[in-house]
This record gives structure tokens, C-alpha cells and sequence, in this order.
């Protein structure tokens, strides 16, 4: 079996892959690119089989709020259209990306994994002649290990460098505006603990982040045109006047009498563009891998931070049950097990992250009136693939 490797990205997918293979007594090192850890993200779904795989591998979720269902309404009329239950699974947890990416790297320290922050990645090096592979970094670092995981997200330095540098990420032409606001004194909340309140100029969460119930996520998702370059997309991140008008303009019309004093609490939002990877594409190249949004980067569409987890504790599985196989044979079954359901879970993402975009009148009203259905025909659907189980799935040779 391979005993050592170098993990890219400190993120959650980067994390749960050093967990996870450190179980098997594998040597892992994490290099991230930031200085330090990330302390920004909005507020993440923790579906039940996520919230069992993080406990498996020893993560102790301290925060988040307990979620039952996700109430769907509408904010043109107020009606509530339907529901996301978790109820007969348990319940998923809305939970903030920096505690959860905390309650993570504290799991990493505690396993004596070692953490290397501010590493760049300048290129990977995997010939035949040579035992190990080595990652190069930009202040002149070199790492060597048995194989390389590339977990730093969608725009991948391993995928870019190594594996396939024209996958580029593509903009989904929709982007987000988050915040958290205090609770006290808004009138009528309308939802128990997070609800999705869809209208023709978008959806905005709005969810408890804590037990306490004192604080609410605010997530504007809305149509918004591309910027040319990274300059551009950190300019209007910046202009914070700007994303507070989009967001009033856009939400002005609620009739949901909770949502326009929700929105008044925010005093700057963070604005983000929305990234996805075209689908398929290459996963591994000799001995490096990729995982997570590196590898199958899709909208956010509830269960994106669970797949990472799965990819994680997937690859495990398949090192500890073909321990003396190739590495390229090791990959091979990761791959032939994961592909399916990465590729239903993309193609109902794009799907779903469509929907936001904005609609006319008639397309409005159309979708919903269908809405109800819609939600009552995916329950089963919706029930499976929550409590989907990757430790039980059959590995596929």
C-alpha cells in the first residue's frame, strides 16, 4: 500500500481526505494556499449522511442549527409551496463553512497531521523513473510523497498544472450575496429554522445558524452578468452599494412580511460568483487525484459539502480494501464507484440552479403551480439520496 501522501487545499474536502486515509496509518501532509485558515464562507446544509460521515472520522460539530425541513415559499404571494423534509432521516444542520472547516482542522491536529500554510502550488513532477511524485511549490518548496490528492476546489491549481489544464471553470451566470443578521426584532419569521423563498428575480435562504436562534444566514442567489477577468469580479465584490441595491430591487415586492426587515438588518453583503466544471472530465493522471470540487465542481445545491466528505471516506475504502493494487488500479475503482452518482447529483444541480435565474410573469406563475408537485413527487428522491450511505456502496472493479 502507498504509506505517504501530499494533499492540495486545507478545505473540507482536503481535511476529510487526510482523516480519512491517516485512519489507514497513511503518511498525509496538507498544504494550503492561503496564510491561514479560511474565515469567510456562508453557511452550509448538512444533510444526515454528511453529519454521520463527519462523526465517523471524528469531527465534533459543535454549532449549527438542528433543520427538520426546509420550508419553500413564495414571495409574491406568501404561500407556502411545499417542504424539503429530513424528518423521517433525522435532521440536516445549517451550519457556518468557518466553524465546520474549524471543527475539521481541530479533528486534523488532533490526528498529528501536519498543515502547511501559505504553500503555492508552481507544478507537479511524476515521471516513471522516479519512486515518488513531487509537488513543487512557488517559494522553491519541494514535497515528495507516494501520491498526490488535489482537494483545492474548482479552480484547481492541480487540475490546471497536471491533470487537465483546458477544464476551465465556467460561470453559471448566477451569483450570490450572504450575510448574518440578528433575529431580535424582525416580525413574523415565517419558517422554523430555514426556508427557500423563491420569486421571479431569484431565491433568498434565509436559515438559524445556531441552536440559540438568534442570528439568520441571508442568501441572495440572482442573475448577474460576467465579469472579464478576476479584477473585475473583485471590483464588484467591493462595491457592496451596488449588491445592496441588487438585492432590494430584487426582493422589494415580498409579501412575506419578515423578508424586507431581514434585508434592512444587513449592513454589507458578500458577494460571490457561482462556478461549476463542465461535466465529466479527468479525475486522476498517474499518481495524482483529484476530489471534490476539483474534480466535479457543480452549483451548490444542498449536498455539496457531504459529496466532498463521500469522495473522502469512498477513497479510503478502496486503499484499505485493494491495499496491494497499483495506485492507477486503486483510482480505476474510486472512479468506476463514484461516477454515477457525482453525474446525477451534477445534472440536478445545473437543473435546480437554472430555476434561480430570472423568469417572466407566465414562467413564474407556471413554476409555481408546479412546485407542489414538484416537491411531492422528489420526497422519495429527495429521502434517498440524504441518507445515502457511501460506506455500504458496492465498489465497482
Amino acid at each position: 500500500m502507498a504509506r505517504s501522501c501530499i494533499i492540495i487545499g486545507g478545505g473540507i474536502s482536503g481535511a476529510s481526505s487526510a482523516l480519512t486515509l491517516s485512519q489507514l496509518r497513511i503518511q498525509c501532509s496538507l498544504y494550503e494556499l492561503r496564510d491561514q485558515p479560511a474565515t469567510i464562507g456562508g453557511s452550509i446544509n448538512l444533510t444526515p449522511n454528511a453529519i454521520s460521515l463527519l462523526e465517523s472520522i471524528g469531527v465534533e460539530l459543535k454549532h449549527g442549527c438542528k433543520v427538520d425541513v426546509i420550508d419553500v415559499y413564495s414571495i409574491t404571494t406568501g404561500y407556502r409551496l411545499g417542504e424539503i423534509s429530513f424528518r423521517r432521516s433525522g435532521h440536516s444542520l445549517r451550519i457556518m463553512r468557518e466553524h465546520l472547516q474549524g471543527a475539521l482542522l481541530e479533528a486534523v491536529k488532533a490526528a498529528g497531521i501536519p498543515t502547511y500554510y501559505g504553500s503555492k502550488l508552481k507544478s507537479i513532477e511524476d515521471t516513471s523513473d522516479s519512486a515518488e511524485v513531487t509537488a513543487v511549490f512557488s517559494d522553491g518548496r519541494r514535497a515528495h510523497a507516494d501520491f498526490i490528492l488535489g482537494c483545492d476546489g474548482v479552480h484547481s491549481a492541480v487540475r490546471t498544472v497536471h491533470i487537465e489544464p483546458n477544464r476551465r471553470p465556467i460561470y453559471t451566470g448566477v451569483a450570490a450575496a450572504y450575510a448574518v443578521v440578528d433575529a431580535d426584532g424582525v416580525p413574523a419569521i415565517h419558517f422554523k429554522s430555514s426556508a427557500a423563498n423563491a420569486g421571479r428575480s431569484g431565491t433568498l435562504i434565509t436559515s438559524f445558524i445556531e441552536e440559540d436562534r438568534k442570528k439568520i444566514f441571508l442568501s441572495a442567489g440572482m442573475q448577474a452578468p460576467e465579469e472579464r477577468d478576476r479584477e473585475g469580479w473583485k471590483s464588484r465584490g467591493q462595491d457592496h452599494e451596488t449588491t445592496m441595491e441588487e438585492v432590494h430591487r430584487r426582493y422589494k415586492d415580498s409579501v412575506i412580511p419578515s423578508i424586507i426587515p431581514l434585508i434592512d438588518k444587513v449592513k454589507e453583503f458578500i458577494f460571490y460568483p457561482i462556478y461549476k466544471l463542465g461535466p465529466e472530465g479527468t479525475w486522476s493522471k498517474g499518481r495524482v487525484l483529484l476530489l471534490g470540487d476539483a474534480a466535479h465542481g457543480m452549483p451548490p445545491q444542498g449536498e455539496s459539502t457531504g459529496f466532498a466528505v463521500e469522495d473522502a471516506v469512498l477513497l479510503a475504502r478502496v486503499f484499505d480494501r485493494f491495499a496491494e493494487k497499483e495506485l492507477s488500479s486503486i483510482f480505476e475503482v474510486y472512479e468506476k464507484t463514484r461516477r454515477p452518482r457525482i453525474d446525477k447529483a451534477y445534472k440536478d444541480a445545473v437543473w435546480r440552479w437554472e430555476s434561480i435565474k430570472d423568469k417572466g410573469w407566465l414562467q413564474h406563475k407556471f413554476t409555481e403551480w408546479l412546485a407542489w408537485g414538484y416537491l411531492w413527487m422528489m420526497r422519495n428522491s429527495i429521502e434517498a439520496s440524504v441518507t445515502y450511505d457511501i460506506r455500504k456502496e458496492t465498489l465497482i472493479e
